[in-house]
């Protein structure tokens, strides 16, 4: 980053720039993106966007530290940076945040920390910030989970993350986990379910958001360590949900990978148009090879598809999807 050094005065000109800054309507928000989800940009802007997508959030074609690897920008309309920040405090993709202030008419001389963008004198307000070693301590790997064993007992189980078989790999990163949660976000939250819940990760970040919890998953062995994590869990199966019509606000799973898995997939899509409320979110992830298959389904729906990205998570290839549950044709 250039550092202006101080300065005796404001020149005409950039006193000028500073207050036709002061009476711009927009605000930019410089975003920085997590080392590891570098590559993944469009869905860690989407991330962003839909958290704010109500306060008239929008992506931005540039900004300051554009030299800087891993920078994006969101502009906001100023008069709703306040609301903006308090949203701003969980967020997966992204792992700081920085909110572009002008030097205020006020300054006679620029501060030490100030920079120049496009002839006017601004500095950066760190607004958000959450280092990889802070999420790192809130791993799956880090957590306990209540596990019923082969010999029936319930055991408290140090970094469960289920087993190797085609539908026992159960434990999502926690920047995924996030991610999912936020791209279903409202601002008055509701009811949220994760049909294949596995260990948790998700309804984790969504109690923690403000959902109401209700995880569902078919393995029973699961259903201790699921009952203490959500604020309801179901021991049954996401192609026959024990649910009633429109009575979930948003859904966000990570369901299984195994091309075997394929069709428990396909068959949940209507189960999750069923029970969603209309304008509410679905948001998954799941295997390239499912992509063009499970959105099919969800076009037989009538669900609006919101977002298609592929994300390469070390080495498996996923895509993110998020649909808005719309009238029936």
């Amino acid at each position: 980053m250039k550092i202006i050094n101080l300065l005796p005065t404001l020149d005409v000109a950039s006193l000028q720039n500073m207050l036709k800054f002061q009476d711009d309507n927009e605000a930019t928000l410089i975003i920085h993106l997590r080392p590891s989800r570098q590559k993944a940009r469009e869905v860690a802007i989407a991330e962003i966007l839909a958290v704010v997508r109500d306060l008239g959030g929008v992506r931005a074609r540039g900004g300051p530290l554009s030299e800087i690897r891993g920078i994006t920008w969101v502009g906001l309309p100023e008069s709703n940076t306040v609301r903006a920040r308090s949203r701003l405090c969980r967020l997966g993709y992204t792992n700081a945040i920085d909110l572009v202030r002008p030097v205020t008419a006020g300054e006679i001389k620029v501060p030490q920390d100030a920079i120049k963008w496009k002839g006017r004198y601004i500095r950066l307000e760190r607004i958000y910030d959450e280092s990889d070693e802070h999420l790192r301590d809130m791993a799956p790997d880090r957590r306990t989970f209540l596990l019923e064993c082969g010999d029936g007992v319930v055991r408290p189980i140090q970094g469960y993350r289920g087993g190797q078989a085609p539908f026992e790999h159960r434990a999502l990163p926690v920047v995924d986990a996030r991610l999912l949660v936020n791209l279903v976000f409202q601002p008055t939250c509701g009811v949220l379910l994760d049909p294949f819940a596995g260990a948790g990760g998700i309804i984790i970040e969504a109690r923690a958001a403000g959902w109401t919890t209700v995880s569902l998953d078919n393995d029973p062995a699961l259903r201790f360590g699921l009952a203490e994590l959500a604020d309801n869990h179901i021991l049954g199966t996401s192609t026959k949900l024990p649910l009633a019509r429109g009575s979930v606000d948003a859904i966000a799973s990570e369901p299984p990978y195994h091309p075997t898995g394929l069709d428990i997939v396909i068959t949940s899509i209507p189960e999750f148009a069923r029970v969603l409320r209309l304008g509410g979110r679905i948001s998954l992830l799941v295997a390239s090879t499912q992509t063009e298959f499970v959105l099919a389904a969800a076009e037989k729906e009538n669900l609006k598809l919101e977002l298609n990205e592929p994300i390469n998570r070390k080495g498996t290839s996923v895509s993110c999807l998020c649909w808005v549950r719309c009238e029936p044709r």
